[in-house]
């Protein structure tokens, strides 16, 4: 009963994985090599701890694990206002950033300046925070999957 589940996901990427694998290599490359593949490799990995019972070595047993942990913090008002009107902040600076500059500059931009003011970070953190952002937005979106983002408005 246990291994159902792992079952019916190893079906359904399977159907992924042949079905996409005589697609051009653009059209199969997220739904055949991001997806399917490594979700085929993670339904064998979980069948193979369902069949070694894995989970009850390290003192689970059958109950499994409480995933729900209750938290009875009360903040002061004046907190809560300030965290959500800080989220608020950046939540527009980035939409602002994004449509002022254009994504491409405004998220590594956006990341460098959150890990460095509200994370605390040091600056050599924040630039790689930045320096990853940048080529996970230009190396795969626009170089790999070849999708132009539209520049910002001062740009244009």
């Amino acid at each position: 009963m246990r291994a159902s589940l792992a079952l019916f996901f190893l079906a359904i990427f399977l159907i992924a994985a042949v079905t996409g694998w005589e697609w051009p290599y653009i059209a199969r490359l997220m739904p055949v090599y991001v997806a399917a593949i490594p979700g085929i490799l993670l339904v064998f990995i979980q069948l193979y701890r369902d069949a070694t019972d894995r989970e009850g070595r390290w003192g689970r047993g059958e109950g499994g694990i409480e995933m729900d942990e209750v938290y009875d913090v009360k903040l002061d008002k004046k907190i809560e206002i300030r965290r959500t009107l800080v989220f608020f902040a950046w939540f527009i600076g980035g939409a602002l950033g994004i449509w002022l500059l254009g994504i491409v500059i405004s998220l590594p931009l956006l990341g460098f300046l959150y890990t460095l003011i509200e994370g605390r970070e040091k600056w050599s953190t924040s630039l790689i925070v930045a320096a990853c952002t940048y080529a996970l937005v230009w190396g795969l979106f626009e170089y790999m999957l070849d999708t132009r983002w539209p520049p910002g408005v001062l740009f244009r």
